[in-house]
């Protein structure tokens, strides 16, 4: 990418002309739109990487341990002075937990869909209580060290976004009759070693893990925003393999893994993958630039209705602008043969009524364009912009272009301890995609969301 080697005074132009470009390439789509059901037909919606969106400065993730101790929290200053604290702290362990909750004002009646995390229009989620039992591997060590990392949603609402297929699947299935609005998710398990002797250091995860595609996340505190981008909840969030990072030099980092595909945990609707990419951060660590790919047979599962083997390529650049500014792209493709919509939810036509079949070829894709001011370490606001297409309303029920402008704050209090993110968004669909207040189809929603991040 040019832009990698651009002065920051040519960075503004670059910033407006992506966001350009990609409405100009987005709006010259012909498609319609539809709604992701709250809790889809054996169709997961998922998909997040572990990365902050705005951090073009951070180090790869094959090297990603901070060299910083990092901040206790509740749990580990309860665990202080007592013999399982000391079994803890000799042993590298860190047990903590975090907790998110938002209420997200809303113009619809009830559904937010396909917008998403905070899905609950005019009510109070607790979209995560999420525990973490973490050790971390040692990239600065001279000998291989090993670590693993157990990551689980004890209760919330995004369970029924983040989970894989084939993994406590059945608590999308109506609850006798009762609400199933909350659930639980395990959303990473893995073992990884660190090998400092293959290269510039080889690191490896085997379990379930969070993807490299995109630079959102399912952990609310890797995001600066709210609510998720469409581009995020339409690609994969989670995988279950092997992923290697190899440290090519101090500024490339290559990805390779093999996995079962998206949001899938074996079973029959898994299918060998490739998952792979590049990473370089370039320009003294100011910019940081990702070529990632899944690659496998795209194919719609029409036996079982599932969506988890499909094509994905991504391309994403960082840019720290100065001390004060960030700016981030993030654009996808993706792609699956074969959709049978006599297996999968229905797509509507734009009137947001009629149902329309669909056989074949289908493919989706998004422009994401973040810019971050920053006033200091405890505050910051961002500006996204999004454009996302589905050509043939596979992914979200509605076929057609989404136009999504967010505009969020975020506070850290009590020792980055608890978070404070209020957020203005606005989405607008070709198709009557959402919801007016008396649960009619339009094309537009407006919210405004606040939620509260707890790290214990």
């Amino acid at each position: 990418m040019p832009a990698i080697f651009l002065q920051d005074s040519e960075v503004f132009p670059m910033i407006w002309s992506s966001l350009f470009m990609g409405g100009l390439l987005a709006t010259s789509q012909t498609p319609v739109l539809e709604k992701v059901p709250v809790a889809p037909t054996s169709v997961s919606v998922v998909q997040a990487p572990a990365k902050p969106a705005d951090k073009p400065a951070d180090a790869p993730k094959a090297e990603a341990k901070e060299e910083e101790e990092a901040p206790k929290f509740l749990l580990m200053r309860i665990a202080e002075g007592t013999h399982f604290g000391g079994f803890l702290d000799d042993h590298g362990i860190v047990v903590k937990g975090r907790m998110d909750g938002s209420f997200t004002a809303s113009t619809a009646k009830s559904s937010n869909l396909p917008m998403a995390m905070n899905y609950l229009p005019n009510q109070f989620q607790l979209e995560q209580n999420t525990l973490i039992i973490d050790k971390a591997v040692d990239t600065k060590a001279a000998e291989s060290t090993w670590g693993f990392r157990l990551e689980s949603i004890l209760g919330g609402t995004d369970y029924r976004f983040s989970l894989s297929n084939n993994l406590a699947f059945n608590q999308l299935k109506q609850n006798d009759g009762g609400p199933n609005t909350y659930g639980v998710d395990p959303i990473q398990f893995y073992v990884e070693h660190y090998n400092p002797n293959f290269m510039n250091g080889l690191d490896t995860k085997v379990g379930r893990f969070y993807t490299i595609l995109n630079s959102e996340s399912l952990d609310p505190t890797q995001n600066k925003l709210v609510s998720r981008s469409l581009t995020f909840m339409n690609n994969p969030f989670t995988h279950t393999g092997v992923l290697t990072g190899t440290n090519l030099n101090d500024k490339w980092v290559f990805y390779n893994g093999v996995t079962g595909g998206a949001d899938v945990f074996f079973g029959p609707a898994a299918q060998a993958a490739y998952l792979g990419g590049l990473q370089g951060t370039l320009n003294d660590g100011k910019t940081v630039v990702n070529f990632n790919t899944q690659l496998t047979n795209p194919n719609f599962n029409q036996y079982l209705g599932t969506v988890n083997n499909y094509d994905v390529l991504e391309a994403r650049l960082a840019h720290k602008i100065n001390d004060k500014w960030d700016f981030l792209s993030c654009n996808m493709f993706s792609w699956i043969d074969n959709w049978d919509t006599n297996s999968s939810y229905p797509i509507f036509e734009k009137d947001g009524v009629t149902t329309r079949t669909f056989q074949g070829y289908a493919n989706w894709f998004g422009f994401c364009n973040y810019l971050t001011y920053t006033f200091s370490e405890k505050a910051y606001t961002t500006s996204r912009v999004e454009f996302f297409v589905d050509s043939q309303g596979v992914r979200t029920g509605y076929t057609g272009l989404y136009t999504t402008l967010t505009q969020g704050l975020t506070y850290k209090m009590c020792e980055d301890q608890v978070w404070v993110r209020p957020e203005f968004r606005y989405d607008y669909a070709q198709g009557r995609a959402y919801q007016d207040g008396s649960g009619n189809p339009t094309h537009g929603l407006f919210t405004f969301a606040l939620d509260f991040v707890v790290q214990y």
